[in-house]
């Protein structure tokens, strides 16, 4: 597929993004987070520390089979059409609006969830935090206490994943009995199967933090992928050949004020680690990195609605 300046060939680790202007409180966020202050790891630290011990890899090269799929099955097609543009205006438009004033985390997330939900197929579902998290002050009191190689508890700010519509008739039977279990929450939130997490953070979060959470975002995921491999074991018929590509991928986007990387989850076959690799990275304060970056949700979006999708009811319908 053809490739815009904003997002490397998948198979390269691009650069993050350095960002220079910055707000006062950001900064001084910005300047804590890289302090020496043993209760702030460093990004190093996060990687050889919790994250090897939980068998998670990030920056891992991607392997040529889930490249080749991904190229063919997910990004083959980046639009270009009309609503595209008009939502990527308001995206653009906001995004120079926040970095002009101090903007929290709840700005950012809700202009993301805006674009995002006027994006999505009708047969998605789209979450966020507010849904399902206790008080604010309570979420802060935690954190404070949690020890410096801990993983934190996931709780992803936005979650995008199959609506309670869209799998229905393969899920009605399924409903009296203990077989499966597709939605990720206590609470029935009418989502299932969540493949897309993001975790948006205030201009001079922790980057580090923000890889760390949605790794353990991502283990939800992948419990739900280990009751579907063993059913593809288990199950004659369509399910058999259902490739073992889709139903071990997600994706996440990780943000920092405007800001927005795309990561690529995934774990090899007949391995117990996972692998994470940041696909592109843009800024929405500029024209083309809102629009290519818009382009590529969409991408995600169609394939969530498609081909997983109906990887997913493959399976059900062989139970």
């Amino acid at each position: 597929m053809k490739r815009s300046r904003s997002c490397p060939p998948l198979h390269l680790s691009p650069k993050r993004v350095q960002t220079t202007a910055v707000s006062p409180s950001s900064t001084r966020s910005l300047q804590r987070s890289r302090s020496s202050s043993p209760s702030r790891p460093s990004e190093a630290q996060y990687r050889q520390g919790p994250l090897r011990r939980a068998n998670i890899r990030v920056d891992d090269e991607i392997p040529m089979e889930i490249s080749l799929y991904t190229d063919s099955n997910v990004f083959h097609t980046l639009d270009n059409n009309i609503d595209l543009y008009k939502i990527s205006e308001k995206l653009w438009s906001k995004s120079k609006e926040l970095v002009k004033k101090p903007s929290g985390e709840a700005k950012w997330t809700e202009a993301l969830y805006t674009v995002i939900n006027e994006l999505k197929p009708p047969g998605l579902k789209i979450t966020t935090t507010n849904s399902l998290s206790p008080h604010p002050h309570a979420s802060h009191a935690i954190e404070a206490a949690i020890p410096v190689f801990k993983l934190k508890d996931p709780r992803p700010d936005i979650c995008v994943g199959l609506s309670n519509k869209n799998l229905a008739t393969a899920l009605e039977p399924k409903k009296d009995t203990s077989s499966l279990i597709s939605d990720p929450y206590i609470t029935p939130l009418g989502l299932r199967f969540p493949f897309l997490i993001v975790e948006a953070k205030a201009v001079g979060g922790s980057t580090a933090l923000q890889i760390f959470k949605n790794l353990s975002d991502l283990n939800d995921v992948q419990d739900l992928d280990e009751v579907i491999q063993e059913i593809i074991e288990d199950s004659p018929g369509s399910a058999q050949g259902l490739s073992d590509s889709i139903v071990h991928l997600a994706f996440s986007v990780m943000t920092e004020g405007p800001i927005h990387e795309l990561w690529l989850h995934f774990q090899r076959a007949k391995e117990e680690d996972f692998s994470m690799v940041c696909l592109g990275t843009w800024r929405t304060t500029l024209r083309d990195g809102s629009l290519n970056f818009l382009r590529h949700l969409l991408a995600v979006s169609r394939w969530g609605n498609g081909a997983l999708k109906n990887g997913i009811v493959s399976i059900l319908e062989g139970l």
